[in-house]
């Protein structure tokens, strides 16, 4: 087969492409005998339809057509890996006459993978936010700490009031009738956090320890039930139990009871440090990504339509699996945008490009500067990995290089590597105002570079959603009453 490539336009080529006869008449007998197997005649046996039958049956330019079906794709294929063509879209197809006596020609016009000119990307002056931990950032970590250590203690001497949790039995009615998902016992609900019905929560402030009280609302007409949508309801509820929130004082006791630290001192101290680490190493990972772009930005790239709507496709899946994960479907969350996928993917396409940018430009580093891995840099990093997954390093390395996930790994350290040319010759700059407002420029970095940056901030912070253990009492699904749907995350 004979291959010639030509320019069309930027990042675009024609294949202009020759498949002698000899080739052109097996693939038209090797198509024929297919439909011989696939035509039923009445009198012969499936398989056994003599060549010139099916030739009269199905008619010699169908044969002819599924020949060309069978065979362009094969065709194409070939082309690309003899003239070493890297295609990134479906080819336009420019096809000749077609007869299994003759020579066949045609062409394919194709977007092509481009290759970037590197401009500077050594040396570049890159702003770099300066590290500022605030006395006000280390007391929302104490108080955020406080809350995980809270706890409930019950409340006789007093009626419902702000801020208590309430353990109650309720049943919802409308028209006489129980409202199905409206009942439940032993139900707990924080006064004041706004998770209930609108009227419910100030219905039951004053209502003291083991009294009954029936009041009447009606469902928002944005409640997530639609059934229940504006339905007059009424509420029988008897409060079971009245307990109070009680934060414990920031104290040398608090520091025993939740550090290994003898004083209070001592802990704020602690939580200080690790801001302070955390700070540095989001300041690091954002001056990273900004050496980077500042090295595409000097970079001559023009990325091909065909790559750029298939990366937007990729980040879609990427974000579908992001919304799943959070317990949401896709068709739900676009509902909620009021967007379709397509337009979503649309937006998604100046990130995208931005994306491609970075690779191909970390992928001429990589050549520019003869970067490699060896497999020694490999197993030591799967050897690392086992030690954070606990397990046998010698199985790992085993396992990732059986499964081929290693050429993988080797990739992802090269990334890194090309990364480390750009961003460790990089000279800090103060970072502006404007620039500082922007924010969020490491978000794109390569996923090699951002891994070293997980899990550095304060354990504290764990605690940010943490309710008291007592507040979660109760189980099962919520009753009709929350202004949240069935089984949600709370706080979301």
């Amino acid at each position: 087969m004979k291959t010639e490539v030509s320019p069309a336009a930027e990042n675009e080529v024609v294949l202009s492409i020759e498949v002698p006869q000899e080739a052109v008449a097996q693939m038209y007998e090797r198509t024929l005998k297919r439909l011989a197997g696939e035509v039923q005649i009445p009198g012969f046996r499936k398989g056994k339809v003599p060549r010139a039958m099916v030739l009269s049956r199905l008619g010699e330019e169908y044969v002819r057509g599924e020949t060309l079906n069978d065979a362009l794709p094969e065709w194409y294929d070939t082309a690309l890996k003899e003239a070493e063509v890297d295609a990134v879209s479906m080819p336009d197809l420019d096809l000749g006459d077609f007869d299994e006596t003759a020579a066949f020609s045609f062409k394919a016009t194709v977007q092509v993978r481009p290759t970037p000119v590197l401009g500077e990307y050594k040396g570049l002056e890159v702003p770099k936010r300066e590290i500022e931990v605030t006395d006000g950032q280390v007391e929302a970590q104490l108080a955020m700490l406080q809350e995980r250590f809270a706890s409930l203690q019950p409340v006789e001497d007093r009626p419902v009031e702000h801020g208590d949790f309430v353990l109650m039995d309720l049943a919802g009615s409308s028209a006489g009738e129980p409202i199905e998902g409206a009942q439940a016992n032993d139900y707990m609900a924080e006064i004041g956090r706004g998770n209930l019905i609108p009227g419910f929560e100030e219905a039951l402030r004053g209502v003291g320890h083991g009294e009954q009280k029936s009041f009447d609302l009606t469902f928002p007409e944005d409640y997530h039930a639609e059934e229940l949508r504006g339905t007059p309801v009424t509420f029988d509820v008897t409060v079971k139990e009245i307990k109070k929130k009680v934060v414990p004082e920031l104290d040398d006791q608090f520091a025993t009871e939740a550090s290994e630290f003898a004083t209070i001192g001592e802990l704020r101290a602690d939580v200080r440090a690790r801001l302070e680490t955390a700070a540095a190493s989001s300041a690091e990972q954002e001056f990273r990504a900004r050496a980077l772009d500042a090295a595409v930005e000097r970079a001559t790239v023009t990325v091909p339509p065909a790559m750029i709507e298939r990366q937007a496709h990729d980040l879609f899946h990427d974000l579908e699996q992001e919304v799943g994960e959070r317990g949401l479907t896709m068709e739900s969350y676009l509902a909620l945008l009021q967007k379709t996928q397509k337009e979503v993917e649309e937006e998604m396409q100046p990130r995208a490009e931005h994306v491609i940018k970075r690779r191909l430009v970390l992928e001429a580093v990589i050549e520019a500067e003869g970067l490699e891995v060896s497999d020694d840099e490999i197993r030591e990093r799967i050897k690392t990995d086992a030690e954070l997954l606990g397990r046998d390093p010698n199985q790992l390395v085993l396992d990732v290089y059986k499964s081929g996930r290693h050429e993988q790994l080797r990739e992802e350290l090269l990334i890194a590597k090309a990364v480390d040319v750009i961003a460790e010759s990089a000279v800090p700059v103060p970072l502006e105002d404007d620039e500082s407002a922007a924010g969020g420029a490491a978000a794109d970095v390569p996923a090699a570079e951002t891994a070293a940056a997980e899990g550095e901030a304060p354990e504290a912070e764990a605690a940010q959603d943490e309710a008291p253990a007592a507040a979660k009492e109760t189980a099962g699904d919520e009753p009709a009453v929350t202004t949240e749907k069935a089984g949600a995350p709370e706080g979301e």
